[in-house]
């Protein structure tokens, strides 16, 4: 039973998280524009500090998409445990019912060799059954 929910637990949440990652972020960053050669030749500390920013910007945003996936995983796994009480309970049903047909399966042939027994016996004897 674990089993099967860890299974449908990736299969849910694999997808998911593929979709998400092909879809274009709203918290997309502006796109990268070429400074200009005055801007360069203007102030040459800028472009170090720039070129750092815009990995770390990456990385920001690589963080926001992990916090959000497990926040997501997290919820989906309040959900299946909040259902599980009732995916117990009627996997108890089911297996006590047939618990119960199978006995009722076992009494039934008991009777059944029984009723041959008696009607074998009657006829190697010659009389009927009453």
């Amino acid at each position: 039973m674990k089993l099967l929910s860890i299974i449908t637990t990736v299969m849910v949440v694999l997808p998911a998280s593929l979709a998400m990652a092909q879809q274009p972020t709203t918290e997309s960053s502006p796109p990268m524009q070429m400074p200009s050669p005055a801007a360069t030749q203007a102030s040459p500390s800028l472009q170090p500090n720039e070129q750092g920013a815009q990995p770390m910007q990456k990385m920001d945003k690589m963080a926001d998409s992990v916090t959000k996936m497990s926040e997501m995983c997290k919820m989906m796994m309040r959900k299946e445990m909040a259902t599980m009480h009732y995916k117990i309970a009627a996997g108890v049903t089911i297996v006590s019912l047939l618990i119960i047909a199978l006995v009722l399966l076992v009494i039934l042939e008991i009777q059944w060799i029984i009723y041959w027994r008696r009607l074998l016996k009657a006829q190697k004897s010659g009389r009927s059954i009453p």
